[in-house]
């Protein structure tokens, strides 16, 4: 999704980017610290050259860019290879982090259901208000990713590129757009795929 209008007075134009692809090994990785894989890398690559596409959007635009990145590292080493490419700062936050799933983090999922079966089905059954043991609800990181959004769509910059996670670009496209916390799985987010939005510059 890389076809939004031209910045319009009071607006910002906002880059939602997922960090480029990790080998998860069917593991739950929201703030597991893992690496790009070889294919991540190598979107890097191609989301800079001259004919990629974020390149040709950056190209394009107009004003000056704030690049935002999760501390994490698959967000942060993606970041790393727009801000060389560009030439402007990576402004690192953990506000920008993928949903933290406690201690299901680096457990592949086929074993949390053989091993802590009844949790699990539990929190995928009230998945919008339950969180995972020791970890965060969605309705908490709601709040995060709105905090983070109200803080992005004030800076001066004409536009704002943010790098993060899968889930948290989700919430924040359902904030964005009034769409239900609901239908936020209805929502693909492929992997170094700018999304590009037309935003005003007003509190969330």
């Amino acid at each position: 999704m890389t076809n939004a209008p031209e910045d319009e007075p009071g607006t910002l134009q906002l880059i939602l980017l997922r960090h480029a692809h990790v080998a998860s090994d069917g593991r739950c990785i929201g703030w597991t610290d893992v690496p790009l894989s070889d294919t991540g890398r190598a979107q890097c690559t191609t989301l800079i050259t001259t004919d990629g596409p974020l390149r040709q959007l950056l190209n394009a635009g107009s004003g000056n860019l704030h690049l935002a990145s999760s501390d994490l590292r698959r967000a942060r080493d993606t970041a790393v290879a727009i801000g060389e490419c560009v030439r402007v700062p990576i402004h690192e936050s953990a506000d920008l982090r993928e949903m933290h799933f406690g201690a299901w983090e680096g457990r592949t999922w086929a074993a949390l259901e053989a091993e802590d079966g009844e949790q699990l089905a539990t929190w995928m059954a009230l998945w919008q208000v339950a969180a995972p043991p020791g970890g965060e609800s969605l309705a908490h990181m709601q709040r995060r990713v709105a905090t983070a959004l109200r803080r992005l769509t004030q800076r001066p910059e004409r536009r704002v590129l943010v790098v993060s996670h899968a889930g948290w670009i989700r919430l924040a496209l359902c904030l964005l757009q009034d769409r239900p916390v609901r239908e936020m799985f209805e929502i693909t987010v492929p992997h170094a795929q700018p999304i590009v939005l037309s935003v005003a510059r007003r509190p969330l």
